[in-house]
């Protein structure tokens, strides 16, 4: 009896090691199978879709995404710069785009933990509403604002921060390819980077 207690234990000890195990791997891995890239940027078909499978709905909730539909909103991150190496807040960046088939869309920084930056330059997001909808822009990204007059402020995002850009309500005309998306430069970095 004492026998096939120890067997039972062991059986569910290892089964639930297992068990953890496999959904851990499908969590940490399991995002490749539904991202896309468009040049630099990355963009989620599971974010917001009805039929996301509990894995999926598990990886979007542990990114923070709190995605609507793709017919409501496209999400596309950006954590690479022109040459692949990780965004850094000791560089300098620009990043510019052409209009934006949308009703409206926004550009936020975020720090390598996926939350907002924490610095007081209330300058962590740029939007249609202060750039425009049917001109190209561009925004300057930095530690600073220097002598620009749009700005994403980089201070405290240390290394491997991301932007995240979210286009509501896309229009027929906005296409998914790296051509419609915004473009990051490196303009400097300094010599400690």
């Amino acid at each position: 009896m004492l026998r096939q207690v120890l067997t039972w234990a062991a059986a569910t000890l290892i089964g639930a090691i297992l068990g953890v195990a496999s959904a851990w791997a499908a969590l940490e891995f399991g995002r490749a199978g539904f991202t896309e890239k468009f040049g630099a940027w990355t963009h989620s078909s599971a974010a917001g879709a009805a039929d996301a499978g509990p894995y999926t709905r598990a990886i979007v909730a542990r990114d923070g995404l709190l995605a609507l539909s793709a017919r409501e909103a496209l999400y596309f991150t950006l954590s690479e710069d022109e040459n692949g190496r990780p965004l850094d807040e000791s560089c300098i960046y620009e990043l510019s785009g052409p209009p934006l088939a949308a009703r409206w869309w926004s550009v936020t920084l975020y720090a390598r933990d996926n939350f907002l930056v924490q610095n007081n330059d209330h300058a962590g997001s740029i939007d249609a509403s202060r750039l425009g909808l049917s001109t190209a822009w561009s925004v300057r990204i930095a530690p600073v604002r220097g002598n620009t007059p749009h700005w994403l402020s980089s201070r405290s995002a240390g290394r491997d921060f991301s932007l995240t850009l979210r286009v509501y309500n896309p229009q027929r005309e906005f296409r998914l390819s790296a051509e419609s998306l915004p473009t990051l430069t490196t303009v400097s970095c300094s010599e400690s980077s």
